[in-house]
């Protein structure tokens, strides 16, 4: 008989220790998923912090691009020029 009552105290233990174990990993779970969660939270808003960045740099690139054009014809006008008052003297 009191082979079965320390049987009993034993699976109760180990029953109580489930439990706990069982708690203890729901918790885990629980700070997974929230830490997860606030996470793609973060790669959202830096997802979107690129795509800003990509279109802004889209946007000076063809700035630059024009910019460049305009000088380029700047230059050629002036060389024309410069040939133009070479030839007159």
């Amino acid at each position: 008989m009191e082979a079965i009552k320390k049987k009993m105290q034993m699976l109760k233990l180990d029953k109580e220790n489930a439990i706990d174990r069982a708690e203890q990993a729901e918790t885990d779970k629980k700070a997974a998923e929230d830490k997860c969660k606030q996470m793609e939270e973060e790669l959202m808003d830096l997802q979107k912090k690129m795509k800003q960045t990509e279109d802004e740099l889209d946007k000076f690139s063809e700035g630059l691009k024009d910019a460049q054009e305009k000088l380029e014809l700047s230059e050629k006008k002036a060389a024309d020029l410069d040939r133009l008052i070479q030839n007159q003297l």
